[in-house]
């Protein structure tokens, strides 16, 4: 694997839709510790060469588990250190999926605006899976578009992505109150027939929440 790409890249592309994507984590070449996982409701983008695409997307769901049937994982009483000493190979029978749903995409991926809306072609498979730089989450997350997309996630409680992707947001913006105020005012217009869920929606985005 190249050193550059790996140094970046927090995994590969492995299933992929207009709507979303499955990606594996690499793990570590020494299998001494689980692979990174990126945080619910952070963002991702996925350079597509072959389609000329750069898609955005945000992480709903991040599962570990064994790579099949055969090899499942067992209670054995010990501490993650002691596993990573006594027991390494465990951690190469894992493997960890991150699921995102796209929020955007751009084209040409050397400049044009983000468009907030679905992408004309999926990532491809294989393609590679980085972290949104802060400039790329702070130009996807000005325009509160993407919020509507999120809505139709059904695989985890939406309001609970909605809420962690605004916070996850919120922390590339200058006057970070102040952007939370704008994505109150979002959620308003998205959810003005549902006051009781608009306010539950609000108290998970407060400022310190």
């Amino acid at each position: 694997m190249n050193a550059d790409i790996s140094a970046q890249a927090v995994g590969e592309v492995l299933t992929s839709s207009i709507t979303s994507v499955t990606a594996e984590c690499w793990s570590p070449e020494n299998n001494e510790k689980p692979a990174a996982r990126p945080r619910f409701g952070s963002f991702l983008k996925i350079d597509s060469t072959d389609t000329n695409l750069q898609i955005f997307a945000v992480v709903f769901n991040v599962l570990t588990g064994p790579p099949d049937t055969v090899h499942k994982p067992w209670a054995l009483g010990l501490t993650r250190s002691q596993l990573r000493v006594e027991q390494p190979q465990i951690f190469s029978l894992l493997r960890t999926e991150i699921h995102a749903q796209i929020v955007g995409y751009r084209e040409n991926v050397s400049g044009k605006d983000i468009r907030h809306y679905l992408p004309p072609h999926s990532p491809d498979v294989h393609d590679f899976i980085y972290p949104a730089s802060e400039k790329e989450v702070t130009e996807l997350t000005t325009n509160f578009e993407f919020l509507r997309l999120l809505l139709d996630v059904s695989a985890v409680p939406t309001d609970e992505l909605l809420a962690a992707t605004i916070r996850e947001a919120q922390k590339v913006h200058d006057n970070q109150y102040a952007y939370l105020l704008s994505a109150g005012q979002a959620l308003s217009q998205l959810l003005h027939n549902d006051y009781d869920r608009l306010v539950s929606l609000l108290k998970k985005i407060r400022p310190g929440a």
